[in-house]
């Protein structure tokens, strides 16, 4: 019984984060989304820019937590050569931009699109919320981030300055 457990969790759990995690060194899938604005974006905009890259829904308890330390870490590096595009998966449009006007002092440099149909989160293989990668200034995914963590903010100032230094 306990192997059959342990089974249908690997399955469940560990197969997915394991398949996400296979994008690390690989081209990050390309995407043209519209913004809460409505304009288009797409991820070819921010070549040659390191880019923090985070899949996210209003409805999730640890991207409520995450989102004011993505706000932290897009002033952070505010004057360097990096981007943060900040997805939504929220059916609703308005779910998204109600979530976002409660951050206080939202930075502008944070570009919020929407993903209503999940079909860009499903090409990056992201089974949980949030889930963030961290892509090099050639389109190329060096970090992947499954979940949130207290300890998350830290190593992503650690990546980010690590790619943009050239490391």
């Amino acid at each position: 019984m306990l192997k059959k457990i342990f089974a249908a969790l690997f399955i469940a759990v560990l197969l997915p984060a394991m398949a996400s995690a296979g994008l690390v060194n690989k081209k990050a899938p390309e995407f043209t989304l519209s913004g809460l604005d409505g304009k288009a974006v797409s991820l070819g905009e921010y070549k040659g820019r390191v880019v923090f890259l985070d899949f996210w829904a209003s409805w999730c308890p640890p991207c409520k937590k995450e989102m004011p330390e993505i706000n932290r870490l897009a002033e952070k590096f505010k004057d360097s050569d990096m981007a943060v595009v900040a997805v939504s998966v929220d059916k609703k449009k308005e779910h998204a931009s109600s979530f976002m006007s409660t951050i206080p002092g939202l930075s502008k440099r944070i570009t919020v699109l929407h993903d209503p149909e999940s079909t860009v989160v499903s090409s990056y293989m992201a089974q949980a919320m949030p889930t963030s990668y961290i892509i090099d200034r050639a389109g190329v995914i060096r970090f992947v981030h499954f979940g949130y963590r207290e300890t998350d903010p830290a190593q992503w100032v650690k990546e980010i300055e690590s790619l943009l230094k050239g490391k």
